[in-house]
């Protein structure tokens, strides 16, 4: 037994020596190795304030919410005044029917709306285009004019909901779209709360819904930043997307890395339009993915914000306290799920989203149970509202600011999460920037080496998924679950709404603006006035964008 000290105290090495092992090799641990789920940072028996170092400074730090370095909140008051913004992420393949559930979100008592989008939407072609055959709402509602873009919404006041648009390499063209409706309602732009994603850089290196080259692709996400801060003061340009490396294999630190690399970007490309730091940054907000490992994602949250802080003031020059709190909107990521036992995906996206609350984020939706299989149906998009619901309302999860703060090991953890973001920047850097390195395809190759030494580890049983490779039972696949299906007529009723609405626009007025579209590229101009009116003509998302293929031509990865 270690010897006692004044009070009955022991030392740490006395303890370690005297208790911990030998105890440990009287009964053993469960693993040799223990690390952090995703990042693989090697966990310690035990966290005390050794761990944290003579040079740790409370008020450097973690300093207070609400204030610099922001790592414990961007508010003072955390969730005691509002909770996060809860959105679902929805869409169905017909626009009535996305309505529809919209309005019944809103009923269950969710706060903003997240509008998801079909493929061919999302890559810019329309549903009579042929490579759109096949995928015309699929995976989220087909939006190819305002048109749809009135059925989606109606009845739904815009003036009073959020709405969050998962768009990227046409994002410029929905949400004209969005503004061209609020107009016709008489709702000005700068009325408009929201969100939209933004994010093409992401998409060229993990999501890879893209269409235009890596620069002009910058470029069409800043016009957007550009022409929102100067007209829509409610509204959020861009979601940065450390989300999408996480599911395509980053672990939490280089998928972290990326994402702060990709914002460098955008952040230079936007001074570079005459703006001031403090004008727009306190507009950029990060869009993340929440998965299992809770410690390793309340650190990352932390750490994000830290960095954030430092980068604006020390870097950027930012002075207002707004440019340094970073806004983080999370989601439970559907890669964490499995198709055996889907029910306990609940139990997965519970945990998941309990790790964002005590993180810190300002927004969120859960992967529903049955993403697995499809697009949720109502029933499982009711039941990750009610989840969010009973951690804000009965857990007590949110009723105290930043609740892990001061632990030993989530410090520890956050101060060693920081670093390692870091060292992702600085490779990216010193690549030549984040355009550079998705060019020479440094960021494929770290997503695809992580990416399969993830999947090594999953097949080796190295990495243990209940019910996947740990206590599978072989019988339980399914359990009953009835994914949604969209309708086979979806297509062709898109199809015929295309066609009538071809037949009754005015033609030449829709030449006229594509036009116009075409000359502002041509020129370097900010496109958003000139797809604005085009989409206000009810030109489609595949006619806008196949001009603009025309002047950027189209994106091809490099070959590895």
């Amino acid at each position: 037994m270690s010897r006692a000290r004044p009070g009955g105290a022991v030392k740490l090495s006395e303890w370690q020596a005297e208790v911990l092992e030998p105890f440990k090799k009287r009964h053993g641990l469960r693993r040799e190795l223990f690390a952090t789920r995703t990042a693989r940072i090697p966990i310690k028996d035990l966290y005390t304030p050794e761990d944290l170092g003579g040079g740790w400074v409370y008020e450097e730090k973690l300093g207070y919410p609400g204030s610099y370095p922001f790592t414990r909140g961007v508010y003072p008051t955390g969730y005691r005044g509002r909770v996060w913004t809860i959105r679902q992420y929805a869409g169905y393949g017909d626009p009535r029917e996305t309505n529809t559930i919209f309005r019944q979100l809103l009923s269950w008592g969710q706060t903003g709306l997240s509008l998801a989008l079909d493929l061919p939407t999302q890559v810019g072609y329309d549903p009579d285009h042929p490579l759109a055959h096949g995928e015309v709402g699929k995976v989220g509602v087909s939006v190819p004019s305002l048109k749809e873009m009135e059925l989606v919404f109606d009845g739904i006041p815009l003036d009073r909901v959020s709405v969050s648009f998962t768009i990227n390499a046409t994002a410029s063209i929905i949400l004209a779209m969005y503004i061209a409706l609020a107009e016709r309602r008489g709702i000005p732009m700068a009325a408009l709360a929201g969100t939209v994603q933004n994010d093409n850089l992401k998409e060229l290196t993990a999501r890879n819904a893209f269409i235009f080259p890596p620069r002009p692709s910058l470029k069409l996400s800043v016009d957007v930043i550009e022409f929102c801060v100067r007209r829509m003061p409610r509204f959020h340009p861009i979601n940065v997307c450390e989300a999408h490396y996480r599911e395509a294999g980053a672990n939490a630190a280089t998928a972290t890395g990326l994402a702060f690399a990709n914002a460098i970007a955008y952040i230079t490309s936007t001074l570079a339009r005459g703006l001031h730091i403090d004008e727009f940054a306190g507009k950029m907000a990060f869009y993340t993915y929440s998965h299992m490992d809770l410690f390793e994602e309340v650190a990352k949250f932390r750490a994000m914000r830290r960095l954030w802080a430092r980068m604006m003031r020390e870097r950027f020059g930012a002075r207002d306290p707004a440019s340094m709190a970073l806004k983080i909107g999370t989601a439970v990521g559907g890669s964490v799920y499995t198709v055996e036992e889907p029910y306990i995906n609940i139990v997965r996206g519970t945990i998941g989203a309990l790790a964002a609350v005590l993180g810190g984020v300002q927004s969120m939706n859960i992967a529903c149970f049955d993403e697995a299989y499809a697009i949720p149906t109502p029933e499982a998009l009711k039941l990750s509202v009610r989840t969010q619901e009973i951690i804000a309302y009965e857990s007590g999860a949110a009723d105290v600011v930043d609740p892990l703060g001061g632990s030993y090991y989530v410090e520890w953890l956050t101060d060693e999460m920081e670093r390692r973001i870091e060292e992702v920047i600085g490779l990216v850097e010193d690549a030549g920037g984040a355009v550079a390195a998705i060019e020479s395809g440094l960021y494929h190759q770290l997503v695809t080496r992580e990416a399969y030494e993830f999947q090594r580890r999953v097949e080796s049983g190295e990495l243990p998924i209940v019910a996947h490779n740990l206590f599978r039972d072989g019988g339980s696949q399914g359990l009953g679950v009835q994914p949604y299906t969209p309708r086979p007529e979806l297509e062709v009723e898109a199809r015929e709404r295309l066609r009538r609405l071809r037949g009754e626009r005015d033609g030449g007025r829709v030449r006229a603006t594509l036009e116009a579209v075409r000359q502002a590229a041509v020129a370097g101009e900010n496109l958003m006035p000139a797809i604005l009116e085009a989409v206000k003509a009810y030109a489609t998302v595949g006619e806008i964008c196949d001009v603009l293929r025309d002047v950027y031509g189209e994106y091809r990865e490099p070959l590895l």
